[in-house]
């Protein structure tokens, strides 16, 4: 599914010549992914990944590659963009976008221990850290985490339906639910990762080597990432919410960047406001075969029984 553009090793050889990364040697097409077409070209100097961007503009990659460049002047482990040889790092193939990527050593857990986990949470807070008053160029051209944005997104994804009855049904759920956030503008804004899942984390051993993707960075309010984080590691791959790791979560990334209390009031919302942007995203399409927006809705429910107050408490009470 990841690979909807096919790139033969002729070109991908034309490709490599412009860049100082050494002789073409061999291709591989990456299997994971949802959006963007991704291949590992081994080389006579190392590896390395082409990142095809099926769905952004110029502008949009630009605010990624400057983003990654940022953050390779603090030392943050993620993959680097690679110059060709006019200096270039953004490049067009079919009037598409594409970036040459270092490699980053290592391999994705499907499940973390405690040290870890630990590594994991500091990378992130770091992430919010570091990039405090930097704001990537393009940013308009990246899209906000907003319930606007969240509601849009669903209207393009109902029309999908020849059921028009079950595209309708999905989109007031959808907007009921975002009726429910409570988002103020007050809250702290800045970088975010936007995907901290276990597919865009590798390790070798106990320690953590990379963070991957960014392409659903963009500048938002920062703790939806933690909402993203918690929706992944503490309830989407087991049957009821976890909220010791939750707790463990939470204290880690407050080491290294402490929440505000508007912050911890309003984690509620973001959890569920990510949980909705991917029910937006998959209302109609099918992940790994499973109905995804089925079993997020059931997760909101699960939410909704919890309440607000009480999921507060359990976290910081």
């Amino acid at each position: 599914m990841a690979v909807k553009t096919i790139f033969t090793d002729e070109k991908l050889k034309k490709i490599v010549s412009d860049y100082n990364i050494g002789e073409f040697i061999k291709s591989k097409p990456f299997k994971a992914g949802y959006v963007q077409t991704n291949i590992l070209i081994v080389t006579k100097k190392g590896k390395y990944v082409l990142r095809y961007y099926e769905n952004r503009s110029k502008e949009s990659v630009s605010f990624e590659s400057d983003l990654l460049r940022f953050l390779s002047e603090h030392d943050y482990p993620c993959a680097m963009p690679i110059q060709d040889n006019k200096a270039n790092v953004i490049k067009i193939h079919n009037k598409k976008p594409f970036i040459i990527f270092s490699y980053l050593e290592g391999r994705h857990l499907k499940n973390i221990n405690d040290k870890q986990m630990y590594q994991m949470v500091k990378q992130l807070a770091l992430l919010h850290k570091i990039t405090k008053g930097h704001k990537p160029i393009n940013s308009k051209y990246r899209e906000p985490r907003t319930k606007k944005f969240c509601l849009e997104a669903a209207k393009t994804e109902a029309k999908r339906f020849k059921d028009i009855e079950k595209g309708k049904k999905r989109l007031n759920r959808i907007k009921t639910k975002l009726n429910e956030l409570m988002l103020p503008e007050k809250l702290p804004n800045g970088v975010i990762h936007g995907d901290f899942d276990k597919a865009n984390i590798k390790f070798k051993k106990d320690k953590l080597t990379g963070i991957l993707d960014f392409d659903d960075s963009t500048y938002t309010f920062l703790i939806y990432d933690l909402g993203v984080v918690l929706l992944y590691w503490t309830r989407f791959y087991v049957k009821k919410f976890d909220f010791n790791k939750a707790k463990k979560i939470i204290k880690i990334y407050e080491k290294y960047r402490p929440l505000s209390k508007l912050e911890k009031n309003h984690i509620f919302d973001a959890f569920q406001l990510h949980t909705l942007m991917i029910m937006s995203w998959l209302m109609y399409d099918k992940w790994k075969g499973k109905d995804l927006f089925r079993i997020l809705s059931g997760i909101l429910d699960e939410l909704d029984s919890i309440g607000r107050d009480e999921f507060y408490k359990k976290l910081f009470g």
